[in-house]
């Protein structure tokens, strides 16, 4: 029995296999469009970049845990470079792009999406390492 591709298997299968990034881009979602006058002061300078960053490094993180708990093995580096650091950046870049032209209370920044886009390729290098060593893992076994 073949496995079947993600696009076959149907939404709830992969909602359920992917609950973890969906729940992570929801509240990425959600931070990001949040009126900043509800939010407290930061604790310094820049602070939000910090944020975008870890934000951005998370999800990559997510993207390819759920990746390799749903398939249950290691996995290519080209699904782990659309999954962790492709689809990142391009929820980032769409996230600047609705906040410059869909909102009146927030503002694109290019120096977020440059964070974000950092973020996402520390989470790249992270799961290329981890992937590596799922494969030194299973080759033991």
């Amino acid at each position: 029995m073949t496995k079947k591709s993600i696009f076959q298997t149907g939404f709830l299968t992969t909602a359920k296999a992917y609950w973890i990034s969906i729940l992570l881009c929801a509240v990425i979602l959600i931070l990001c469009f949040i009126n900043t006058k509800e939010l407290p002061k930061a604790p310094m300078t820049n602070f939000d970049k910090v944020v975008h960053l870890v934000m951005f490094l998370g999800l990559s993180g997510a993207v390819f845990f759920d990746n390799t708990r749903y398939l249950k093995k290691r996995i290519s580096f080209q699904r782990i470079f659309w999954g962790s650091f492709i689809f990142p950046t391009a929820l980032s870049g769409s996230i600047e792009i609705m906040q410059e032209y869909f909102t009146t209370t927030r503002t694109g920044d290019w120096m977020d999406f440059l964070f974000d886009g950092i973020g996402a390729a520390l989470g790249l290098l992270i799961c290329i390492a981890l992937n590596k060593r799922l494969k030194e893992s299973s080759e033991r076994r």
